[in-house]
């Protein structure tokens, strides 16, 4: 059986993590349950509560298989898996290979393919007849919307192509990368292990398959969320540009705790948090405006037993930070063409550090590079806390991100402290202290190493 002529021309699609590019060179694409599947050393950006489903889920026409006994591609190139995995922040976006294979790859002894994504707890229908591609919804497959207008048509524009057990790297037509420094390292790798690898491609408008913001103030290409590796560039880059300065004994403020408190008695005191009086969301979780919860965070943060147990330092750089974590929310000039209403933005805390360096360059005389590092450590991973809690972000990020236990503290009572002004019951106690003492083991142990 062959495709129907009106899908002969169609692609479908399987994107990786570029670490996973050296075994594929060797291996191909195997399917989860192939005996050689790299089970410890694979870097799986699905959820492990996905990959359960499954590893379980029975393929109605694969004569007794499940999910995992296949190879997945989706039909559609900007996929809302993608989406998802990005906005966990557990993936920088630029590390995402996709591998663009002919439609007729379906034609092979034994694959099958569905209406919906294989993900959920619904399951989707199973085809092996190609005249069902009919099924699909292909106006939704090929929608560039970021969002789809409820989950059924979510997981319908997520449908799967499956491949047993396992799928040639030759077969693929092309290789889509997101810039030219990914293309460079790709052919780097390709060159060292002596392989055949597909043309490379950076991405065209004809075909999307990344998620981008729209009209960066930078001018140029953004990814929509940016992951660990650039958030960690974003802050070393800031602590960089204010560690090269000198005093600036122009500056209204002697020194961080002298900002501190001009702040406890007026928050406008600086442009950056003027810019957040009154400032709306259009988030239906943040029901005042970002002036009030910050304020609120502030004071959720004096009354916690973990800011209390922190020394006089540790306190007045917590409570600095708390003033500041949101300012990457502003300025108001970038939610004009909303309505002035602030957009859901999980990249602030990364949009904050060129702020912070502009308050600790024109603002603050003197401070230490002890202090200012801390300072923008908390307000650059302010977030940490609460998303490895409640987005499953992943954890192993607070320990790449803490120097030592004692940033760790303070982000701890910065994150709980921002969590319960949201909304109280996100906040899981037993979870965070739990998450807490794994954490500082795997720091003191990290310490312990580099001493």
């Amino acid at each position: 059986m062959t495709i129907p002529s009106k899908y002969a021309q169609r692609y479908i699609y399987h994107f990786t993590h570029i670490d996973n590019l050296p075994f594929i060179l060797k291996n191909g694409f195997l399917a989860k349950n192939h005996p050689q599947f790299p089970v410890e050393n694979s870097k799986s950006i699905a959820a492990s509560s996905i990959q359960e489903r499954r590893s379980t889920m029975l393929v109605t026409c694969g004569q007794g298989k499940v999910v995992h006994d296949y190879v997945p591609f989706y039909f559609g190139s900007l996929s809302p898996m993608l989406l998802g995995v990005v906005n966990k922040k557990n993936i920088d976006q630029s590390d995402i290979l996709y591998f663009e294979f002919p439609i007729s790859l379906l034609e092979r002894t034994g694959a099958v393919f569905t209406d919906a994504s294989a993900n959920a707890n619904i399951l989707p229908n199973f085809y092996s007849d190609l005249t069902s591609l009919d099924e699909l919804n292909w106006l939704e497959i090929d929608s560039i919307k970021w969002g789809s207008a409820d989950d059924t048509l979510k997981r319908a524009r997520m449908a799967e192509g499956l491949l047993p057990s396992s799928v040639e790297l030759t077969a693929a037509s092309r290789v889509v990368v997101w810039d030219q420094t990914v293309k460079v390292k790709v052919e780097k790798i390709v060159r060292e292990a002596g392989a055949i690898f597909p043309p490379i491609y950076l991405e065209s408008s004809a075909r999307r398959h990344y998620f981008t913001k729209i009209a960066p103030p930078s001018g140029r290409r953004e990814t929509l969320v940016t992951g660990p590796k650039g958030v960690a560039s974003a802050y070393n880059q800031a602590c960089e540009k204010i560690l090269q300065s000198g005093p600036r004994y122009e500056a209204r403020f002697k020194n961080p705790n002298a900002l501190l408190i001009e702040l406890r008695r007026n928050f406008s005191c600086l442009p950056h948090t003027a810019e957040l009086v009154g400032l709306k969301s259009e988030n239906g979780v943040h029901k005042k405006t970002v002036d009030m919860h910050t304020l609120e965070v502030v004071q959720n943060l004096l009354n916690l037993d973990e800011f209390n147990d922190l020394t006089d330092i540790e306190q007045g750089r917590t409570e600095l930070a708390a003033f500041l974590h949101d300012i990457g929310k502003g300025p108001k000039a970038r939610w004009v063409k909303n309505g002035g209403l602030q957009k859901v933005d999980p990249d602030h805390p990364v949009s904050a550090m060129p702020m912070m360096v502009e308050i600790f360059l024109e603002h603050i005389q003197i401070s230490t590079a002890e202090s200012a590092k801390a300072i923008l450590k908390l307000v650059c991973y302010h977030d940490l806390f609460g998303e490895v809690l409640g987005k499953e972000r992943d954890e192993q990020q607070i320990v790449n991100a803490v120097s030592n236990v004692s940033e760790l503290k303070m982000l701890y009572a910065l994150g709980k402290a921002d969590a319960t002004a949201l909304n109280p019951t996100w906040w899981n106690d037993d979870l965070a202290h739990d998450l807490f003492h794994r954490c500082e083991s795997a720091i003191v142990d990290k310490m312990s190493i580099t001493e």
